[in-house]
């Protein structure tokens, strides 16, 4: 537990003396007048308690290890009628739904925080996450439906938990927005799991960490050399295009499936996309 009131405390048999006397031995460090905390308890949860809230959206989904596009500011959950909050370096979500009392709002409220807070792409990564880890189950997606406005209903439409990254949802949504046919984690033989299949014979492997484009290594090559012996065009787009440059892997795709001759129709699905790209700013 990362965070526990006096009240809770209390309860559990604690006096005052003896809550003073674990404050003062550091069996319980003091985070603002009436909370506490564990030693060795999550640093963000307590930055949040002394802030004077919860942890909360995208901060809350970084601790349950959902992934998340890059957001260091603290991001806590605060009731309405606070007052005189500390002053912190924060993003405050005044959210009349009470937090889990243990300095945090639970995975709904805070994938509902994150619609207001991250570009719908990289809202929907971090919902694939939750599903793919477990954080969020399939039973509480009617709950978080239900808490979202119209326009973030029809972006969780597009979930998908079979994503293993975030890198990789960004890119299957732009496909998806550009009108091309895609389906992630595709097992082709003699190569292994490909991320994406973007209109039968584009591959696609979205290499990188949280933060960082991936060297490719000499594994990576023989599996761009398979798949290219095999028909595919091999596309690896990588974090610094995915996160910065969107509109350069939208136009990475349209001119895979422009030139690969094996892609039926593609004469009328580039025009397509081509279209889509303009009206969404991927041109």
């Amino acid at each position: 537990m990362d965070h526990v009131t006096t009240r809770r405390l209390r309860v559990d048999g604690f006096s005052e003396k003896q809550i003073r006397t674990a404050v003062a031995r550091g069996t319980l460090v003091r985070l603002r007048i009436g909370h506490f905390a564990r030693p060795g308890a999550d640093e963000a949860a307590m930055a949040a308690v002394r802030a004077g809230g919860a942890l909360a959206c995208v901060s809350e989904l970084r601790y349950r290890g959902v992934w998340v596009l890059d957001s260091p500011q603290l991001h806590i959950r605060v009731p309405p009628n606070a007052s005189r909050l500390p002053v912190a370096p924060v993003h405050r979500h005044w959210d009349g739904r009470a937090a889990t009392g243990d300095g945090h709002v639970d995975i709904v409220t805070a994938l509902t925080q994150a619609w207001r807070c991250l570009e719908r792409r990289a809202w929907i990564a971090s919902v694939d996450s939750a599903l793919h880890i477990g954080a969020l189950k399939r039973s509480q997606l009617g709950e978080l439906r239900t808490a979202l406005p119209l326009a973030a209903r029809r972006a969780l439409d597009l979930a998908d938990a079979r994503a293993e990254s975030g890198l990789e949802t960004i890119v299957r949504v732009i496909a998806v927005d550009l009108g091309l046919r895609v389906r992630p984690q595709v097992r082709v033989a003699g190569v292994g799991r490909i991320d994406l299949i973007v209109e039968r014979w584009i591959a696609v492997e979205t290499d990188g960490d949280a933060f960082h484009d991936q060297a490719l290594s000499a594994r990576d090559r023989r599996r761009d050399a398979r798949l290219v012996a095999l028909g595919y065009a091999a596309l690896r787009p990588g974090y610094s295009l995915i996160v910065f440059d969107q509109a350069a892997v939208a136009r990475q795709l349209i001119g895979a499936v422009a030139s690969h001759r094996r892609v039926a129709g593609s004469g009328r699905i580039v025009a397509r996309a081509r279209r889509r790209a303009a009206a969404l700013g991927l041109s």
